[in-house]
């Protein structure tokens, strides 16, 4: 991202990154990074896309994409994790001021698995970017950490073995 992008895109998200429950997302591990990093990662991919699409409302999709997964391991179960669309738009709700469509963003990033629908442009970007960047993220985080963990393993079992 050049320069002054940085500068914008840092302008458009400023008071969120502020924000004392947001920041705590650092201590959450989420695609095997934490979920403030994923978080940013899709806020800033879709600030880019955005931008690049000449799509007009790129500030409030961005800050809608910043605030995608705004919620702490606790306050979801593991069974009821396709779920956290609801606990990060309530989060969401109860720290910001968001737009309805801020809303469906937040409410429909995980479709066609959870089921709100995207009924806007903004919506359907942050859909797909989720998506992108969590398998980026997946491949280059969490899967050398399983495939190292599991070499350690057999490893372990061969010495044993002897």
């Amino acid at each position: 991202m050049t320069l002054n992008k940085e500068i914008e895109f840092n302008s458009i998200v400023n008071d969120i990154l502020k924000n004392k429950d947001f920041i705590a997302l650092k201590y959450e591990i989420h695609h095997g990074i934490s979920r403030l990093d994923h978080s940013l990662h899709v806020a800033k991919v879709t600030y880019q896309t955005c931008k690049k699409l000449k799509i007009k409302n790129y500030e409030e999709i961005t800050r809608a994409a910043l605030l995608h997964d705004f919620f702490k391991s606790d306050e979801v179960t593991q069974k009821a994790f396709l779920n956290h669309p609801t606990t990060a738009l309530k989060n969401a709700q109860d720290n910001f001021d968001l737009s309805k469509r801020q809303e469906n963003i937040i409410a429909s990033h995980m479709f066609p698995i959870a089921r709100t629908v995207p009924n806007n442009l903004g919506s359907w970007v942050v859909s797909g970017v989720d998506k992108f960047v969590a398998l980026y993220e997946c491949a280059k985080f969490k899967a050398p950490i399983k495939v190292g963990a599991s070499l350690i393993f057999i490893l372990n079992l061969c010495f044993i073995q002897r």
